[in-house]
This record gives structure tokens, sequence and C-alpha cells, in this order.
């Protein structure tokens, strides 16, 4: 908001924001993935406290990634709205000088 009261909005800008959260939480859970596929051979040789310690650990950041997800999709969510919300105040806007 510029210090005048007026509002710009950059309609581009939020599409790229929208496109970038996607991005975000593909490449958050590719690399969850990955990680786990590392990380299966080495595990795959442990026994004991050292296997349970791990699922532990692996079921947290589980945990953790879908809440952020969750969190980051909800940001989309209200990115996109307001995209749309700017656009067809736009829309109306230009309406009513034609």
């Amino acid at each position: 908001m510029a210090g005048d009261g007026v509002l710009l909005v950059n309609f581009g800008a939020l599409q790229q924001a929208s496109a970038d959260i996607n991005k975000g939480v593909s490449t958050l859970q590719s690399q969850l993935d990955q990680l786990e596929r590392d990380a299966a051979p080495l595990i795959s040789e442990w026994d004991g406290e050292a296997k349970e310690a791990y699922y532990v650990r692996q079921e947290t950041w589980r945990k953790a990634s879908a809440e952020l997800t969750q969190i980051l999709q909800n940001i989309k969510g209200a990115v996109d709205r307001a995209s749309e919300d700017y656009l067809t105040t736009e829309k109306q806007a230009t309406q009513r000088f034609q």
C-alpha cells in the first residue's frame, strides 16, 4: 500500500507467488522422499534401538512435513483467492468507465 491510501496489486506477482508455493511443496516432498530412499539401505542393516529411533524420527518429520504442506496450501489458497478477488474488482471498476 502506498502512503497515499492507494493499493497497488501486481497480478503477475500473485500468480508467481502461488506457483512458487506449489514448487516449494513439491521440492520439500521430493527431498524427503529422496532422503528416505538414500537411507533405506543403511536402515535395513540396523537392528534394535537404532532402527526404532530412526523410525520414530522419520514419523516426526513426516508429520511436520504434512503440517507444513497444509499451511503452505492454505497460504496458496489465500493468495489465489486474493488474486481472483482483486481481478474481479478491477474488472468491475473498468466496466464502470465503459
